[in-house]
């Protein structure tokens, strides 16, 4: 094998080399952005479940004596709960943020993963207002 043949080889090893790496870093981002995901939805379950609590709380000792400490109670709950689906979308928010400033397809076009941030901000606008509606009622 001669010079020039050497240099092709080493030239396409190159190239396949730069190529695996760009394909490592896209589904790096991938896996970063899923695990996001997933710590949004453990964050949406623990609002869900905080809230749920305080609802039920303030539902089912509405009646007794201690209605008011049940009412402030169960719409402490809440608020943590709804603060819950806050947190969650602002740390699946700053993922997303992160991942579009620095991802490795910055080639002009679109980020790919814009849906998800769209579904997450949705998601999480309904539940809160489910929630705030919740709340208005326990309280009324």
């Amino acid at each position: 094998m001669n010079e020039t043949e050497k240099k092709k080889l080493s030239d396409l090893l190159a190239e396949e080399r730069t190529e695996l790496a760009k394909l490592r870093n896209e589904l790096a981002e991938s896996r970063t952005l899923q695990a996001a995901e997933r710590t949004y939805a453990a964050w949406i379950r623990t609002g869900f479940t905080i809230a749920g609590a305080g609802w039920t709380l303030g539902e089912l000792l509405n009646s007794s004596e201690n209605s008011t400490i049940a009412l402030l109670i169960g719409g402490a709950l809440i608020i943590l709960g709804l603060m819950c689906f806050v947190y969650a979308w602002l740390g699946f928010k700053s993922v997303y943020d992160y991942l579009k400033r620095n991802s490795a397809a910055k080639n002009g076009e679109d980020y790919p993963f814009t849906m998800n941030l769209v579904t997450v901000t949705i998601l999480s606008v309904v539940l809160f207002i489910i929630f705030v509606v919740a709340f208005a009622l326990l309280i009324f």
